[in-house]
């Protein structure tokens, strides 16, 4: 029986030239800087204001700007890049992929509820909340086995 590929995606024939991607977070960083000079300030509340009650093991988390927040997409978009460079190059052992897995789901669950305390309708809150979500979906995918 023959299989007949529906995605149009064709494998590499031999030897044919790779080209060389770019650095990682090169073009990423100028969108990002960019966005944020476009968009209004982040108001920060001086009190805390909703308390979750005593012992549901939820504290406050505090929201330090958006200088924070870009820092850590920044570092998550880096580890996305990190992965695909990997998955696309010669080969990226198992091991390191998990492991970047792992780090990709670390960083977008400590920026999740960062970004919920964003204010709703906020242009800034929905950039942010994309890259937690394209994050969380990406690492849904390896552990599911779309990249094997």
């Amino acid at each position: 029986m023959k299989i007949h590929r529906t995605d149009n995606l064709h494998p590499p024939q031999p030897g044919a030239v790779r080209s060389a991607p770019e650095p990682a977070g090169t073009r990423f960083q100028d969108v990002l800087r960019d966005a944020v000079s476009a968009a209004p300030g982040l108001t920060v509340p001086g009190s805390i204001g909703n308390l979750p009650p005593a012992g549901t093991g939820m504290g406050h988390v505090a929201v330090g700007g958006r200088e924070e927040l870009l820092s850590r997409a920044d570092e998550l978009i880096g580890l996305l890049e990190s992965l695909q460079g990997g998955i696309s190059g010669p080969g990226l052992p198992v091991k390191d992929a998990c492991a970047s897995v792992r780090a990709i789901e670390d960083g977008a669950d400590a920026l999740a509820p960062l970004v919920e305390r964003l204010p709703e309708g906020d242009p800034f809150r929905d950039f942010m909340n994309r890259i937690v979500i394209t994050a969380s979906v990406e690492a849904i995918k390896f552990r599911r086995g779309d990249y094997q």
